[in-house]
């Protein structure tokens, strides 16, 4: 009885601490059972969905430095998983599908005559998501990866290496079937990229905000507890 206590005290302890903190926006809905390790090292901007059960670790919490930043109009769909080494940079409009996993930090493995859950993690990588991406459902992105603005990542695909803007990416390991062609408006098989406007990611990202700012939050995709439409 008194344990169970104890982790209702701490529970709401932390509710609160979330919404007085100044790096998480007041303006974003959390689903239930949404966990944080490293509050301090966390910013989330306004209009973001956290579906549930997603858990969020910055593994190297020794200092006060945003580590993980999620950018305005994000969706983040239920039972995600983001490891964070030295960085996250999730950019607006970016949508998680659910089961999604961000891993950027390992356990260290050099000597395996040392329990790997005592060996450590390493903080060196950083995954960089650009503007406006779609990641479907189960997606993976391990190690040192940046996917440019405007890209979309097909469901189950396993992303390790570099993506340019406005590519469509399946697979595992994953890689690129389509890139959007800005002549026809057409997604299509072997089409390079070929805007000089919206190569530029904050020209990109200033007419998103012109045309579609503040979008709707996912109440009911964040949430089970929601119930049926």
């Amino acid at each position: 009885m008194i344990i169970r206590l104890k982790f209702l005290i701490l529970k709401y302890k932390n509710r609160i601490k979330r919404y007085f903190l100044g790096n998480i926006s007041s303006k974003i809905i959390l689903g239930p059972n949404v966990q944080f390790f490293g509050l301090n090292n966390i910013l989330i901007k306004d209009n973001c969905t956290i579906g549930e059960d997603s858990l969020f670790i910055v593994n190297n919490r020794t200092n006060k430095e945003i580590q993980l930043a999620l950018g305005s109009n994000v969706y983040i769909g239920r039972d995600n998983f983001f490891s964070v080494g030295k960085s996250i940079n999730i950019g607006d409009y970016c949508i998680f599908g659910n089961k999604c996993s961000l891993i950027c930090s390992d356990h260290i493995f050099d000597n395996p005559l040392v329990p790997y859950a005592l060996s450590g993690n390493s903080y060196n990588k950083e995954i960089v998501i650009g503007t406006n991406c779609w990641l479907g459902h189960d997606v993976s992105v391990v190690g040192k990866v940046k996917i440019g603005h405007g890209c979309v990542i097909g469901a189950n695909t396993v992303v390790t290496n570099d993506i340019p803007p406005f590519s469509m990416v399946v697979g595992n390991p994953g890689r690129i079937i389509k890139t959007f062609n800005f002549e026809t408006n057409a997604w299509e098989k072997g089409a390079k990229f070929n805007s000089s406007l919206y190569s530029d990611e904050e020209i990109y990202r200033n007419y998103l905000n012109s045309n579609f700012n503040d979008l709707p939050l996912g109440y009911y995709p964040s949430s089970s507890k929601m119930g049926d439409l």
